[in-house]
């Protein structure tokens, strides 16, 4: 009788790993042989600008029309308008309103009369309230 040996066959993924591994171009290098290395000099491009414009006192709707110039140009705005007329501070926050929402910016009240407008791409993250601390008790 003669004696039969199973040879087994190479399957689709065996064939195709065998493809991408691509053994024979290693075959023939030593062990003892490093690789080359692909050490490329990394070339690091500097961070954007950001531009964050504090308005410390707006008097005149032509400082309010000053800060929805700076917000569509995707600037970040903090405009303080306690020292401002109750009617004009309205009609100011109707307008820069406006203006954020047509900007699809964020709108926050950071403090009494006092506003943080930010343009679409910035994150605003707000932080949920703390307790208060006395000076006295710390």
């Amino acid at each position: 009788m003669s004696e039969f040996t199973l040879e087994e066959k190479p399957g689709f993924f065996t064939k195709l790993a065998d493809v991408f591994s691509k053994k024979e171009d290693f075959e023939d290098i030593p062990e003892e042989t490093p690789l080359p290395s692909s050490k490329k000099p990394v070339r690091v491009q500097p961070s954007p600008r950001y531009q964050i414009t504090v308005r410390r006192q707006i008097l005149s709707f032509q400082d309010a029309i000053a800060a929805a110039d700076g917000l569509k140009r995707g600037e970040q705005q903090i405009l303080n308008l306690a020292h401002t007329d109750h009617i004009l501070r309205d009609k100011i926050k109707d307008f820069m309103c406006g203006v954020n929402y047509a900007q699809e910016g964020s709108w926050e009240e950071i403090g009494d009369c006092i506003y943080l407008l930010a343009p679409s791409q910035a994150l605003v993250e707000v932080a949920s309230n703390t307790p208060k601390h006395s000076a006295l008790r710390n």
